[in-house]
């Protein structure tokens, strides 16, 4: 086998790693990292949904993300500057058509109940996310592995059926972190509320509508970290509550900040505000196995019915830029820059009438109450289409019955997504016929196929054009509304050291997080 060497020094930037995102910095962005850090004390967090499940295998959620990224780890991860970093990885090396991929794994690793950390758990984790039963995204970024082996006890060898050589970057999907070989022999629903990783902190309690509560691992595969001895984190329904208890400082840092408060919030005495440029979307769905979003043309009326940076400046208060419906936004390696539908309501009416609705079209559009920009966003285009024959019925409802009723089922609804790693993964989240989330029936074969030549193709300048392709193709069908991309809104009290955003709101590094309050 011909071998690309990868040492330390270039495992920090992956192999064929996404370049960093572009400069858009911001004055509250940067979080704070001077001193010497101290260990000790309890980190509170608030958050604004509920971790309804530790399964790192399938959550979805962004307090939930939070929760598995102390708990657990992963061969890799992503650092704040979109490249791959080692985790339980120490390096990795590959053949010259990227199909092979070795992996040496850090010496001495235990997970929370004192079990080591092998190559096996590494095989058993990988194979049981390949298995449908498991429902976890990653199955479809991983799909590439035709064959993951053990060579010896640190030591893993991925064998791919295609030449893939974002393998590293794929492999830090936040539903990829490393569970034991053991643990995966019992049934899977166990880890909805016991978690047993090689991360940071460990599980205490966990009461999934009050508070989950980690302590420190004093194994952790970090020497010397973390700092801290304990994390909190607290569900507050009621937004405002949660605003008033991180001001008054009952809590140390807010996971979400909502648009209308984050300049209140990053202005009060002792806050900092945090602002990460991200691909962060809403995105209205729209089935297309029904009518009326069968016939393009609606599809094409809604997306001209949407006045983009509008929504930018009455939603997101300015935080964010207006997209137009391509799910690759600014930071990714291979965005193809596209113009975003105008506003254009005459239009928009007159194509509805094409579609065979002359007198417009009557139709309910689900939104759940959380987090509120979803409805918020619903209550906005229900205004904005009126004038092109859109008579719509915004209906939100609680976050768990849309879970249980809507997502993934409804005709016409509003999704809320994260950034991903790599283009790849922006594809075959939503949008590839055999995506994780497939919820628009898209089902084009064409882009399918673009997707996978794009995911076996080496040379950069084929790729770039192969996903320009899927990316063109994406606006011209408009499987999904896609109307702006939202800034990662996150705030911490000035004591807190190193608490800081990530454009792909998954990875928190609390391990680095400590506190100077005397």
């Amino acid at each position: 086998m011909t071998q690309l060497p990868i040492t330390r020094r270039s495992a920090l930037a992956g192999l064929a790693a996404a370049t960093a995102l572009p400069d858009l910095s911001f004055a509250q962005g940067a979080p704070k990292t001077g001193g010497t850090p101290k260990s000790g004390g309890t980190l509170k967090i608030s958050h604004p949904t509920r971790v309804a499940s530790l399964n790192v295998l399938q959550i979805s959620g962004p307090a939930e993300y939070l929760a598995v990224d102390m708990l657990y780890s992963g061969l890799t991860r992503m650092g704040p500057d979109m490249r791959a970093q080692p985790d339980l990885a120490l390096e990795w090396s590959a053949d010259a058509d990227a199909k092979s991929f070795v992996f040496k794994l850090k010496p001495n690793v235990t997970f929370h109940d004192g079990k080591p950390f092998t190559a096996e758990d590494v095989v058993a984790t990988i194979k049981t996310i390949q298995d449908p039963k498991s429902a976890s995204p990653a199955r479809t970024v991983l799909s590439m592995i035709g064959d993951v082996a053990a060579v010896d006890p640190l030591t893993v060898k991925f064998t791919l059926t295609s030449s893939y050589a974002d393998l590293p970057i794929s492999l830090a999907h936040a539903n990829a972190r490393i569970v034991s070989a053991e643990t995966l022999k019992g049934p899977l629903t166990a880890l909805d509320t016991k978690a047993n990783g090689t991360g940071p902190f460990k599980q205490e309690s966990f009461d999934s509508a009050r508070m989950l509560k980690l302590v420190k691992n004093p194994a952790y595969h970090q020497p010397g970290k973390p700092y801290l001895d304990a994390v909190e984190m607290h569900l507050f329904p009621d937004l405002a509550a949660e605003t008033q208890n991180y001001l008054s400082g009952a809590v140390d840092a807010m996971l979400e900040v909502q648009q209308a408060d984050f300049k209140r919030i990053s202005t009060a005495p002792g806050s900092v505000g945090v602002r990460t440029p991200s691909g962060r979307f809403v995105n209205v769905v729209m089935r297309q196995d029904q009518k009326p979003f069968d016939d393009v043309r609606v599809r094409r009326a809604m997306a001209m019915a949407i006045d983009r940076p509008t929504l930018v400046d009455i939603i997101l208060e300015g935080y964010g830029r207006p997209a137009g419906d391509n799910v690759i936004s600014p930071g990714y390696r291979y965005l193809l820059e596209t113009t975003a539908p105008k506003y254009d309501p005459a239009a928009a009416k007159k194509l509805l009438a094409e579609a065979g609705y002359p007198n417009g079209l009557k139709i309910p559009l689900i939104c759940s109450n959380r987090p509120a920009i979803r409805s918020q966003v619903g209550i906005a285009i229900k205004e904005m289409a009126k004038p092109a024959g859109f008579d719509i019925d915004v209906q939100t409802m609680p976050h768990d019955t849309y879970l249980a009723n809507v997502w993934m089922k409804g005709q016409f609804y509003i999704g809320y997504w994260g950034m991903q790693s790599t283009e790849d993964q922006a594809f075959t989240l939503l949008f590839t016929t055999d995506a994780a989330f497939a919820d628009t029936a898209w089902n084009s074969k064409e882009f399918d196929a673009l997707v996978a030549k794009g995911r076996a193709t080496i040379d950069d300048a084929e790729r770039r054009k192969i996903y320009a392709e899927a990316q063109a193709l994406m606006v011209r069908d408009v499987p999904s509304v896609i109307p702006f991309f939202q800034d990662v809104l996150t705030a911490n009290r000035s004591y807190v050291k190193n608490w800081g955003g990530h454009p792909l709101a998954r990875y928190f590094f609390v391990e680095n997080v400590w506190l100077d309050k005397a």
